[in-house]
This record gives structure tokens, C-alpha cells and sequence, in this order.
């Protein structure tokens, strides 16, 4: 393997790039820190209330689906995008604070758990 030493216009050309994104990282990871954070299995009744106490609100997505009779994981949520009524009954929850805007996904029946959450907008 022959090595190639950098030319004065690459080892320039690096130090730009890392200038210009050294500041977007950064505002990505104070970005992600500030995204809630949550036990895994911990029930969304508490995920929920949880985020209401930090100043996160539910959105009522236009194409969302309609929560079934009956259904404990979505009945008085209007943040619920969508449930699945099959496999490990995934739901997903849309919450926005400030600029951003993220989504819960929770699994299980009988209210459901905090599986995972990801940043849709502005994170």
C-alpha cells in the first residue's frame, strides 16, 4: 500500500468542513440531550405524564387513525398517530415543544409500554 501525503489544498479543504460542521454537531447532540428520557417498559401513562410536566403537547396528526371502542392505549390521547392491533400491538404517539417534534412508539395492550422515541422535526 503506498501512502499519499496530503496536499495543502486537502488538509485546507478539511479544516473547513470541520469548521462549518463542528457547530451543527454540536447543536445536534445539545439537541438530542434535551429529548426526553425514558425507562424502557415504563408504562406510557407515566411516559405521558411525564412529558405534559415538561412542557411537551400532544399533536393531533390529520391522518391519524381512529382509536377502537374500548381501546385503553389510545382513549383520551389525542397524540396517537396510529395502533396496530396485531404482533406486539405497536402505537404511536406524536408530541411537539417548541420547534420539535417527536414520536413515542409503545407496545403491549392494556395502555402499552415505552419502547422507543425518535426525533421527527427539529432535533
Amino acid at each position: 500500500m503506498t501512502y499519499h501525503r496530503p496536499t495543502v489544498p486537502t488538509c485546507l479543504a478539511l479544516a473547513i468542513v470541520g469548521l462549518m460542521l463542528g457547530p451543527i454537531a454540536s447543536a445536534a447532540s445539545v439537541a438530542a440531550q434535551d429529548l426526553p428520557q425514558f425507562k424502557p417498559a415504563e408504562p406510557y401513562e407515566q411516559v405521558r405524564r411525564k412529558l405534559l410536566a415538561q412542557g411537551w403537547r400532544p399533536v393531533t396528526t390529520p391522518d391519524a387513525d381512529r382509536c377502537a371502542a374500548k381501546d385503553s392505549r389510545c382513549q383520551g390521547r389525542p397524540e396517537m398517530t396510529s395502533c396496530s392491533g396485531t404482533g406486539l400491538a405497536p402505537c404511536l404517539f406524536t408530541w411537539a415543544k417548541d420547534r420539535r417534534v417527536i414520536r413515542v412508539v409503545t407496545e403491549l395492550e392494556e395502555g402499552g409500554v415505552f419502547r422507543s422515541l425518535t426525533c421527527a422535526r427539529g432535533c
